[in-house]
């Protein structure tokens, strides 16, 4: 990977904290496989980050979180890189780090870097639980990787949080993380799997996301989603009930405009909206549309179109929860992703 590549990585950092975004590190890990460079992957655990919440609410959360990233990307400095997987996980990918003596060093001196913050009315104990995994002496599979360190993480949590397990096959194999079902409705797992579909380099991108959207379409019950560029609709996955509806297309330039700055847009015609007049809200109830969630695909500066999905069916009474809307957010950071990645390829 090129550094003026990574460079532009760098240039989309998390909105809150400024690091990596958890699919840049990804992306960077996928690399290092290709490569065949060895590497160590980790994950960290802000240890009781909700009570943070619950006791000096999300806003001081989010603080302790931006103070939290650059402690971290200090640490982290010339060694390897961090990132911000969601919430309070983070994720690291250390090149060339693979000796199990230099691994623990490293790690300890990160576990050490958590500290007491003195805010001007209270004061919050900051500590970490790690957990890493090693390419490619334990596995040559990013999904596998992940989950390998994921089990260490989980060990370093039943030890009573405050410490690091570095994954050893022979202590950590038989941990089972969760059962089967409660894993398929996991979200690290759905956006894990989301990642490999997106990033599944013996398909196309247009195959990807296809497969992407298949997937995802029918998990959240969605009736209608699909990826709209500058040409009209395509990769549409319909519920087999609306399979004969006809879906126009919004049209990307009007949407870009309508939408806010962070490319997110959801609007529920039932309860009412704030854009009554516009062309856009007249288009969702033109067509039936109850419920829409919008992402624009958006990439240093380019824009590859809209991801879109539509409810047309407000008798079954559902409701996108929060997650629900995150997942279709991430769905669409790494689509976003992977078709800058294939532009520059051509």
């Amino acid at each position: 990977m090129t550094n003026e590549f990574f460079e532009q990585l760098h240039a989309d950092p998390d909105e809150l904290t400024r690091i990596f975004r958890r699919d840049a590190i990804m992306f960077y890990a996928e690399h290092l496989i290709e490569q065949n460079v060895p590497f160590t992957f980790a994950i960290l655990d802000i240890d009781n980050f909700k009570l943070v919440n619950d006791n000096y609410g999300h806003q001081m959360g989010d603080e302790v979180l931006k103070i939290v990233a650059k402690s971290l990307q200090k640490e982290t400095d010339g060694k390897g890189f961090v990132g911000r997987y969601g919430g309070d996980e983070f994720i690291f990918v250390f090149p060339y780090l693979v000796d199990y003596d230099t691994v623990w060093k490293i790690l300890f001196r990160v576990l050490k870097s958590g500290t007491r913050l003195e805010f001007s009315e209270s004061s919050i104990n900051i500590s970490y639980t790690m957990g890493c995994s090693r390419f490619p002496e334990n596995t040559t599979n990013i999904d596998e990787l992940f989950t390998l360190a994921d089990k260490a993480l989980y060990r370093g949590k039943v030890k009573g949080r405050n410490c690091f397990i570095i994954y050893l096959p022979e202590k950590h194999a038989n941990i089972a993380l969760q059962t089967f079902r409660e894993k398929v409705y996991s979200p690290i797992h759905l956006h894990a799997k989301i990642f490999n579909i997106l990033t599944n380099e013996k398909r196309s991108v247009d195959e990807n996301i296809k497969q992407a959207i298949d997937f995802v379409g029918p998990y959240l019950l969605i009736d209608h989603l699909c990826i709209e560029d500058k040409d009209g609709l395509r990769h549409e996955y319909f519920q087999p009930l609306f399979k004969d509806r006809v879906y126009a297309p919004f049209g990307v330039e009007s949407v870009v405009e309508y939408v806010s700055d962070n490319g997110v847009f959801y609007e529920n015609t039932v309860i009412g909206s704030k854009h009554l007049e516009s062309k856009l809200y007249k288009s969702f109830v033109e067509q039936g549309i109850y419920a829409e969630f919008i992402c624009i695909l958006r990439a240093y500066g380019k824009v590859f179109g809209i991801l879109r999905a539509d409810m047309v069916s407000v008798d079954t009474g559902r409701i996108w929860q929060n997650e629900d809307l995150v997942l279709l957010e991430n769905l669409a950071n790494i689509m976003s992703m992977a078709l800058y990645i294939d532009s520059l390829k051509k």
